[in-house]
């Protein structure tokens, strides 16, 4: 009997038990089924939201494919811009506030925001030069997205003249001196140097092209390029790409060919027909000739070290300094003469006068 009764006891806790475990699946099954459910409805809102937002751009006249479409229009640009300076990336690791302003992404944007020259602080992660640094990408999500993130006329910060050039703008908004140093002025005295890297900087050619920000007299000649080249800058430095060598967004102006180098003339022959290389009519080859006298004339004077180019730092006449300045600022501008021929030359010859 006592055995029946404990059979009859086993086979009750088991069959509870069972009914329990359907009970807990059946449950956890509904919990499972309830968060798709809600899973399911928040994709569907997000998904709904999306759509609104493209509907509202699509009735603006475009859409993403505007952009994002079967062309390679996209890649071509990243290609370019991949071998270009600014793509590069070398220098982007400059990230402290001072120079952030124009060496990263984030400090650029930052300042062209506020409407400063300058930045709170240091960019943490920072980015090179990009798309989104010059472009107003994904604002619109349509071809008005191609848009400069600025164009308008843009104060040279070390001279106060306004450069006003088109879409070249917002390159001025960084190739510009420096405002590191003052331009020394003739007979004020001695002046001292306390860093070797005394100068414009590596970005001169805004005020190369519009013919201010020298040592001397006030320069009163012509400025060829800023006054006939619609868009400055942009108009030679992006014409036809070639590859990912020069013109487009490599912004170069050479490139090699079976082991030569070339120049990108082709942006030159809708003013200069006959154009056969840079040095047109001797421009680079004179501006050579005067940019080694002058820097012999400083290494012998003490200015600047012969071996590293770079300067020495002490007390020198304001004439010296401002030689070295005009020196500095040809030799930053990288163009050999070509941005601004005559005033090039002005400043050189300035220079040597200076000197001797």
């Amino acid at each position: 009997m006592k055995k029946i009764l404990l059979s009859l006891l086993v086979i009750t806790l088991a069959v509870s038990l069972s009914i329990m475990g359907i009970a807990c699946k059946e449950e956890a099954v509904e919990e499972a089924t309830d968060a798709d459910a809600a899973a399911e409805e928040t994709v569907d809102d997000a998904t709904e939201e999306v759509t609104e937002e493209v509907v509202v751009t699509a009735e603006d006249g475009g859409s993403c494919m505007d952009c994002h479409n079967d062309s390679t229009l996209i890649v071509s640009k990243n290609v370019q811009w991949g071998a270009s300076l600014h793509g590069s990336g070398m220098t982007f690791e400059r990230n402290g506030a001072s120079c952030a302003v124009c060496h990263t992404s984030e400090g650029f944007t930052e300042r062209m925001t506020a409407g400063t020259f300058e930045i709170a602080e240091d960019v943490e992660n920072p980015s090179p030069i990009n798309c989104r640094t010059c472009h107003d990408i994904h604002d619109t999500y349509t071809s008005a997205d191609w848009a400069l993130t600025s164009t308008e006329p843009v104060t040279i910060e070390l001279t106060g003249d306004v450069y006003d050039l088109g879409n070249s703008n917002l390159c001025v908004n960084c190739h510009q001196p420096r405002t590191s140093y003052e331009i020394p002025i003739a007979g004020a005295g001695d002046v001292e140097i306390t860093s070797t890297r005394f100068g414009p900087h590596h970005g001169p050619q805004s005020s190369m092209i519009a013919g201010v920000g020298g040592y001397g007299e006030e320069y009163n000649g012509s400025n060829v390029h800023y006054d006939a080249v619609d868009n400055g800058c942009i108009t030679c430095h992006m014409g036809d790409a070639y590859g990912k060598q020069a013109g487009g967004h490599t912004m170069n102006v050479t490139y090699e060919y079976h082991g030569s180098t070339n120049e990108n003339l082709a942006v030159c022959t809708s003013c200069h027909e006959d154009i056969e290389s840079f040095d047109r009519n001797g421009v680079q080859t004179e501006i050579e000739e005067l940019l080694a006298e002058v820097h012999e004339l400083l290494v012998e004077q003490g200015l600047i070290d012969g071996e590293s180019g770079s300067g020495i730092t002490g007390t020198f006449t304001s004439e010296q300094v401002g030689a070295l300045w005009n020196f500095k600022t040809i030799e930053e501008d990288r163009s050999v003469g070509v941005h601004n021929p005559k005033f090039a030359k002005f400043l050189l010859e300035t220079a040597l006068d200076a000197l001797e």
